[in-house]
């Protein structure tokens, strides 16, 4: 009887010594792959939050496209109508108009309003450039012998965008 106990034991010692190493590579394998989940969903919520901020600056860059270039429209008409009031209200700290001498000083430029019409159905939009709190919009304007360029730049002061300067090379 002590032999079979003896017998018993040794195998039941044996049986407990033997483990599985599918579990262990399982169990790590687990491990690796729990890790690997949280990893990519950290990647994750980083490119949502990336993607969401892109969206929110082209949000903001589209309505400010939109806000300038009605603002544009608006002061080459009021140049056209030499609407010195209207120029001087969209006007920035940058900008002084002369009445006396139809001329458009910024701290960079000076415009002569000249009497080149500006008639809207003549001008071919460009191109746009943003930097910051500045934008400047870029036009064609067509007349009989060619057409010249003409470039408004605007500058956000207190939440809003005001005319800061035009230049022209006609």
């Amino acid at each position: 009887m002590k032999r079979q106990m003896f017998i018993i034991i040794v195998f039941i010692l044996i049986l407990a010594g033997c483990k599985d190493p599918s579990s262990s590579v399982s169990e790590n394998s687990d491990v690796n792959n729990i890790t690997q989940i949280e990893k990519l969903e950290m990647t994750n919520e980083q490119k949502k939050k990336q993607i969401s901020d892109m969206e929110k600056k082209n949000e903001e860059e589209k309505e400010a496209l939109r806000t300038t270039m009605n603002l544009a429209f608006q002061l080459l008409t009021a140049i056209n109508n030499k609407d010195y009031e209207y120029i001087t209200s969209i006007s920035s700290s940058n900008i002084r108009v002369n009445v006396e001498e139809s001329t458009i000083y910024s701290t960079d430029y000076s415009y002569k309003m000249n009497d080149m019409p500006y008639l809207l159905e003549n001008l071919e939009y460009r191109h746009y450039q943003m930097e910051n709190d500045k934008l400047t919009i870029g036009f064609a304007n067509y007349f009989s012998e060619g057409h010249s360029t003409i470039n408004i730049g605007f500058i956000k002061q207190d939440g809003q965008w005001l005319f800061d300067y035009v230049v022209t090379d006609a």
